[in-house]
């Protein structure tokens, strides 16, 4: 079982949508998965709406009253069961524990059950305490959502330090993702502030941005995730492509034999001639960008934009993949507009919220290109 803390110190940013949708993802590509709510509110389970004031939760868990078996809700959504959270949990900060096992409290009690699942994800309480330490110290993986304002991304060095701090209690990496929530780039301060969320954690943060939409806020009215409530939604497919993401980041964390060889001579030549690889693409000028479109099969796509003079597919080279169209094109660093034609209809990139407003009203989107190489999933 891989698990995913969903972790900020700041409320408000997203944090319990995404665990909720990306949970739902994660169950429809057929994946067992278990979403921990560990947020004494219990918004995760109202999202699914099972929320149940009288419900056990951890606090009974950690108390010895009962097992994490006993209080898990099976199948809430398709390949979802879930660990309610109620008022009570807000208790479980106050546990007599001795200090040495504090953060190991939720470990040991998933050690039962972690053949069952294949992901666990935990939506986590917007604080510091016993319980967000737990999720920490038992997470392959903390996603952090970033709503993009001044106060969202102020806190965003506290949750590093605080990651720094569990990675060397427990002498293990790990991995951190940023995900950009309640995004509207159609206004300048919003891409002011995606610029800099980049600018200043650079590798960590996801390719995927979740935009600001009511459409989230209809879905937990009805107790559904948007997968479920709006799966055409342009959200639903953010959240879609961020469950493929994170599938893919955390098959590629290296169990103990592979960082045994990864340090190895063998490992380190073979680091050494990937690094010589990236120098040389680096100062060769024009390089290959990558974009994906999902959900297509069976349509015309085309790419036109400012790098090849609005001439659908000039300079263009398309592959199909499972459903998946990939356009490469080769290009100078620098920022480019661009729009896709589907089926003869010009269009924006809907998977893409960064656009700007063109001449005739509608939205280009936007492409950025650093000076490496680059590859880009929309």
């Amino acid at each position: 079982m891989k698990i995913i803390a969903i972790a900020n110190h700041k409320g408000g940013c997203g944090k319990t949508t995404t665990a909720i949708n990306l949970s739902a993802c994660l169950g429809i590509k057929g994946q067992r998965v278990l979403l921990l709510d560990l947020d004494p509110q219990g918004h995760s389970s109202l999202g699914f709406g099972v929320f149940n004031e009288d419900a056990r939760d951890l606090y009974d868990v950690f108390t010895g009253e009962v097992s994490i078996e006993e209080i898990i809700l099976p199948g809430v959504f398709t390949g979802v069961d879930v660990v309610p959270a109620t008022l009570t949990l807000a208790a479980a900060e106050h546990l007599p524990v001795r200090n040495e096992e504090r953060d190991e409290q939720l470990r040991i009690h998933l050690q039962p059950i972690r053949e069952r699942y294949d992901y666990a994800v935990i939506d986590c309480p917007p604080s510091t305490g016993l319980l967000s330490l737990n999720a920490l110290a038992v997470a392959d993986l903390v996603l952090i959502p970033v709503e993009m304002s001044l106060f969202g991304l102020s806190g965003i060095d506290h949750m590093y330090k605080t990651i720094a701090l569990m990675r060397a209690r427990h002498n293990r990496d790990i991995p951190i993702r940023l995900l950009p929530t309640l995004v509207d780039s159609r206004t300048r301060l919003c891409r002011q502030f995606l610029h800099e969320v980049g600018e200043r954690f650079a590798d960590d943060v996801s390719s995927v941005m979740v935009q600001s939409t009511v459409r989230l806020k209809e879905a937990v009215r009805q107790g559904a995730p948007i997968i479920a409530y709006d799966p055409t939604s342009t959200v639903a497919v953010q959240y879609n492509r961020l469950a493929d993401e994170l599938m893919l980041v955390l098959d590629a964390i290296p169990a103990s034999g592979e960082d045994r060889e990864r340090k190895s001579p063998i490992g380190q030549m073979k680091s050494a001639i990937e690094n010589a690889r990236a120098q040389l693409r680096k100062f060769s000028g024009e390089q290959k960008v990558t974009l994906r479109f999902y959900d297509l099969a069976g349509k015309d796509v085309r790419l036109a934009g400012s790098f090849n003079d609005w001439v659908p597919d000039q300079g263009v080279i398309t592959r199909w993949a499972d459903g998946v169209v990939e356009k490469n094109v080769m290009l100078m660093p620098g920022s480019y507009e661009y729009r896709l034609i589907i089926d003869g209809v010009w269009q924006e990139d809907p998977s893409n919220p960064e656009q700007v407003l063109n001449l005739s009203g509608g939205y280009n989107s936007i492409l950025h290109v650093e000076e490496e190489h680059e590859e880009i999933s929309v």
